[in-house]
């Protein structure tokens, strides 16, 4: 018997340190067929756990953003963790804050099903108090929900440990700060985890600002095809789709998945609500207003040809510097036999703001380098160069608005040899023609040439290999008036660098012939 309890006693002492275990031996869920059974983890939920354990040890302390596909578990999760976190640990509060007054009933009696279902006194806590929002142990531990109506709640307590859930319908915008301001620095997990809701909000901008790497919130994000479940049978009639062939190879879909999608689009009535409801990518998720400038099948379609760069650098004023996470990348090197055109879209400088952004094409409109960071107009000139020159002298198309103006002022005093002259006819003087260096974007010129790219992405012509323009590309929007606009918290720089680019390929000087007179006396 001592041997047994002894036994018992090291088990325990694992199950405070592996919540897996724990969660696998100890707790039990009731799943949808309505059956009591052991909570084993799916795939989601190791993903999350995998990476708070990979938080924990490289911080101290865990603020996670869950932006989730629909019935993936993770709200279980989260409960099992909160609830594991309070009655393992002595003096920790374990605080869910609901979006529905009908979620926290639910997410209560499922954390007191945990409780009422533990197998064994030794790993069962004495209940000091239990009420129809809180559990309280003896042992100091104390784990409530609350359902987030007002900015007030939670304020006056003490959090080790944060669950918000659906937090993206959170009736006010303030409520999630104020709950941030209860959890301390040290050794506290926060996790706020939600569905989308549209563009706009704390949680839309955390997310926006997490996929920019901004700030301390890590995102794990739960595309739809993690969940084994996820699948429908084919019938021996199933073919697939040309667009089904691009979503297929993208993701790593088998047919079964394939013929879940394809059945769920129909039931949903549209593959917008499908990307919604269940999102392959975070940008995806939250694409709720307006619509995309080209249908989502061709940008999937160009996401097929992007490639990890095979170099990247930081660019200094006389050489380029290897560097893992450089701004600078390449695609493909130089080669003497093409010629290069570079779009540029100038921004501020402001670490915060938008970005200034840089993509070389050869002359058969193939992306082979991108520059992309936040830095002054003025030393924004020297990198435009010194990429230029690496790119055979290559033809470059400034935009001139704004900040613009003082990048191309400056690349001029560095007498670059290749910049785009603006031609146009004074409006004062009919005869006499105005050049202006730099490309405007105006109500005019940007239909050109986002209505040039739209051509190329349906041919499937685009030329682009860099994943992050792809990202671009799938929030950006067109509106009722027709007028395009990246989606609110998010940028459109590569866009707009890539489509002057692309235009700049059709003004590109051609090639002098310097052989010209030796061939023409060999032949005549």
């Amino acid at each position: 018997m001592q041997i047994e309890k002894s036994k018992i006693q090291k088990i325990i002492k694992t199950f405070k340190t592996n919540l897996p275990l724990y969660s696998k031996h100890c707790l039990k869920i009731i799943n949808k067929q309505g059956k009591l059974i052991d909570f084993q983890f799916n795939e989601a939920q190791k993903l999350l756990d995998k990476q708070i354990n990979e938080q924990i040890k490289k911080r101290g302390n865990v603020r996670i953003l869950i932006l989730k596909s629909r019935q993936t578990g993770i709200s279980t999760y989260c409960q099992a963790r909160g609830f594991w976190k309070t009655v393992t640990a002595q003096n920790q509060n374990a605080v869910v804050v609901s979006h529905l007054n009908e979620s926290t009933k639910a997410i209560f009696s499922m954390v007191r099903n945990f409780y009422d279902n533990l197998p064994h006194p030794l790993v069962t806590p004495d209940l000091k108090e239990s009420t129809s929002n809180s559990m309280a142990f003896t042992h100091g531990s104390r784990w409530r929900i609350a359902t987030a109506r007002t900015s007030e709640v939670g304020r006056g307590w003490t959090t080790n440990y944060l669950h918000g859930s659906e937090v993206a319908f959170y009736p006010n915008s303030d409520i999630i700060p104020g709950l941030l301001q209860t959890v301390p620095e040290a050794g506290s997990e926060i996790l706020l985890e939600s569905t989308a809701n549209g563009a706009g909000g704390w949680f839309y901008d955390a997310c926006m600002r997490s996929l920019r790497g901004e700030g301390e919130w890590e995102l794990c994000f739960i595309p739809w095809y993690m969940m084994t479940e996820y699948r429908r049978k084919v019938d021996p009639y199933f073919e697939l789709e040309r667009e089904e062939e691009d979503v297929k190879t993208m993701y790593g879909l088998d047919d079964e998945q394939v013929m879940f999608r394809r059945l769920k689009i129909q039931e949903l009535g549209g593959e917008d609500l499908f990307r919604q409801e269940y999102p392959s990518t975070p940008q995806e998720a939250f694409l709720t207003t307006g619509r995309l400038f080209v249908e989502p099948k061709f940008i999937d379609q160009a996401a097929v040809e992007c490639f990890t760069p095979i170099s990247r650098y930081d660019v200094r004023e006389n050489d380029f510097m290897p560097h893992e996470k450089g701004l600078l990348k390449i695609f493909e090197n130089p080669k003497d036999s093409l010629r290069y055109c570079i779009g540029v879209d100038v921004a501020e400088g402001l670490e915060h703001g938008d970005y200034s952004c840089i993509q070389v094409l050869d002359h058969m409109g193939y992306q082979v380098a991108t520059w992309t960071g936040h830095v002054d107009p003025f030393d924004l000139a020297h990198i435009i160069a010194k990429i230029g020159h690496f790119y055979n002298k290559a033809w470059t198309l400034i935009e001139r608005n704004n900040h613009g103006l003082t990048t191309i002022r400056k690349i001029q005093e560095l007498n670059y040899p290749n910049l785009y002259v603006e031609q146009s006819v004074d409006d004062a003087y009919v005869d006499r023609l105005t050049r202006r260096a730099g490309f405007l974007t105006t109500s005019k010129t940007k239909p050109l040439i986002i209505d040039n790219l739209v051509h190329l992405l349906r041919q499937g012509e685009s030329g682009i290999v860099d994943i992050e323009l792809i990202d671009e590309l799938r929030t950006y929007l067109v509106d009722a008036r027709g007028i395009t606009n990246a989606q609110q918290g998010c940028f459109d720089d590569r866009i707009m660098a890539y489509a002057i680019a692309l235009f700049g390929l059709n003004s590109m000087p051609r090639k002098h012939r310097q052989n010209f007179k030796r061939v023409k006396k060999q032949f005549f």
